[in-house]
């Protein structure tokens, strides 16, 4: 894997509390885009959760957006009426009593697929721990089939990114020197805890 593109999102692994628990929040009945379990979210003025980009959809931007969290599932009764349990959101879909689950603690830990910005089988990304980086807008997005994200960790940036890297994921066998490398990250640009700047 660990020489092989296979994103699946965002993953969380550690709290220092030893908990690791999802927020109960909302989806607006009818949003556009599917949201996968691992894809980063962000709360709009509403008070419903949309992805984690510029407008809400796949097609936007990740730079600058303040996120929520990472999405973890949802529960809704669907336009017949019937209670419906899923890790994902389906595109406009109809629902009501719609409970959308989002880790939205800071402090939690996440593993996510980073792709190797350096020379692949010479550069570690050891170098890279303590740096900032933004989340992969990618579509489809990831598998209807199992609700798992393929979203990833995108290139660096230089001033304030959405994620900072704070290691290599434990317990993982990658190399650090590897073209897609397992790294444990945590939210910066996020709702409930002022960023730092990047290192």
């Amino acid at each position: 894997m660990s020489t092989t593109s296979a994103p699946y999102g965002f993953r969380p692994s550690f709290h220092n509390s030893g908990q690791i628990r999802p927020k109960a929040y909302t989806i607006a009945t009818g949003y556009a885009a599917t949201i996968f379990s691992g894809d980063p979210v962000k709360l709009v003025s509403t008070g419903t959760i949309q992805l984690g980009s510029s407008d809400g959809t796949r097609t936007g931007t990740t730079d600058g957006i303040t996120l929520l969290g990472i999405f973890a599932g949802v529960e809704y009764n669907d336009a017949s009426g019937k209670p419906t349990i899923s890790p994902f959101w389906p595109a406009s879909t109809t629902g009501t009593e719609i409970v959308a689950y989002v880790y939205d603690d800071p402090e939690t830990l996440y593993d996510v697929q980073y792709a190797n910005p350096g020379t692949p089988g010479t550069t570690s990304v050891q170098v890279d721990v303590g740096a900032q980086a933004d989340w992969r807008v990618a579509s489809p997005g990831g598998s209807t089939s199992t609700g798992i994200s393929s979203t990833y960790l995108t290139a660096l940036v230089a001033t304030s990114g959405q994620f900072q890297i704070t290691g290599s994921a434990y317990l993982v066998t990658d190399s650090l020197t590897d073209a897609y490398v397992s790294m444990t990250v945590r939210l910066n640009e996020a709702a409930y805890k002022a960023p730092v700047n990047a290192i």
